[in-house]
């Protein structure tokens, strides 16, 4: 559990003092905040004989996902869906008797990756919840769950933390010295975790090559491995920037500081028009991707590339 998690811990520890938990939680927030840690960590607190203390038989289990009181469901391959017959086990599970009578978990992450027949499945179980058993569902993504599984669990939010709290948490992480921790907070939206991704998975030096920006197929070869999602979501964040510096803003708020002398230039070349336009293609774009629609990777990407080009029409 993370030191920003204090309030949400404190909340379900008093439901369960006062045998009130739900029987189905839905965790949501921006990806990077630790809500599958979280989910994990209170999986520990309700099936630990010795008071959560992560180094039992049962918290030893749990650690391994091999409790047989906890079940994680999640997509067999990363951003494929969460099938109906994975939900349908659901049911199967939290029916069976609990080991010594504890609590049965389920654990969905994320959530909103279920298809539409899974989602189905799972309205079923939620309407007639088992006694002793308790779906968490995990979603960085709510927006995209049905209404009705969403108006059957209780929200428990997971905002990022102050900036102060989670600077002091990653200076406490082996990060190299020279980066910009402030810096790499803002590109990841304030998410202490998705900071860390950004960093040991390289991707601020793939973020340097493509806001260095060349000849767009030559480029969209090399960005042939970064993930398509990470990819836009950077390229979102520059022309927010301009966005913003083209409506008035000096430069203080704009999360790409590091390329402030760039912005500002294309923000002086650049139709607010083309800044709109192009955001809503992104983010059309972005959702399509997020609906399971298979696009041509290397044709999605040269594409953006060349509008990108074509919107901020200046060179790096």
């Amino acid at each position: 559990m993370f030191p920003w998690q204090q309030k949400q811990w404190q909340q379900l520890l008093r439901l369960k003092q006062e045998n009130c938990l739900p029987h189905a939680l839905l965790l949501t927030g921006i990806a990077g905040t630790g809500k599958a840690i979280f989910a994990d960590s209170f999986s520990r607190l309700l099936l630990c004989q010795n008071n959560n203390c992560n180094t039992c038989h049962h918290c030893r289990l749990i650690a391994g996902r091999a409790h047989p009181n906890v079940l994680w469901i999640e997509p067999e391959k990363p951003g494929h869906a969460i099938k109906v017959d994975q939900i349908r086990y659901v049911n199967e599970f939290i029916n069976q008797s609990g080991l010594q009578g504890d609590y049965r978990l389920v654990i969905i992450h994320p959530a909103n990756a279920m298809n539409a027949n899974a989602a189905n499945a799972l309205l079923k179980t939620l309407e007639e919840p088992s006694a002793n058993a308790i779906l968490m569902l995990i979603s960085d993504q709510s927006q995209r769950l049905p209404a009705t599984i969403i108006s059957r669990c209780q929200r428990m939010l997971f905002p990022p933390p102050k900036q102060e709290e989670a600077l002091a948490w990653l200076k406490q992480q082996p990060i190299d010295a020279a980066i910009d921790l402030e810096l790499l907070l803002k590109l990841a939206n304030g998410a202490p975790l998705a900071a860390m991704k950004l960093m040991k998975d390289d991707l601020l030096s793939q973020r340097q090559a493509l806001f260095q920006q060349g000849d767009p197929i030559k480029l969209a070869a090399k960005m042939q491995e970064m993930d398509l999602l990470q990819l836009i979501d950077f390229i979102l964040s520059w022309v927010m920037d301009l966005l913003r510096l083209q409506v008035g803003d000096d430069g203080s708020r704009i999360i790409n500081q590091d390329y402030k002398k760039q912005l500002m230039q294309a923000a002086q070349q650049t139709e607010l028009s083309s800044s709109t336009k192009f955001i809503d293609y992104l983010q059309q774009l972005r959702g399509e991707i997020n609906r399971g629609i298979n696009l041509n990777k290397q044709l999605t990407i040269e594409n953006i590339l060349i509008k990108w080009i074509g919107c901020t029409n200046v060179s790096r």
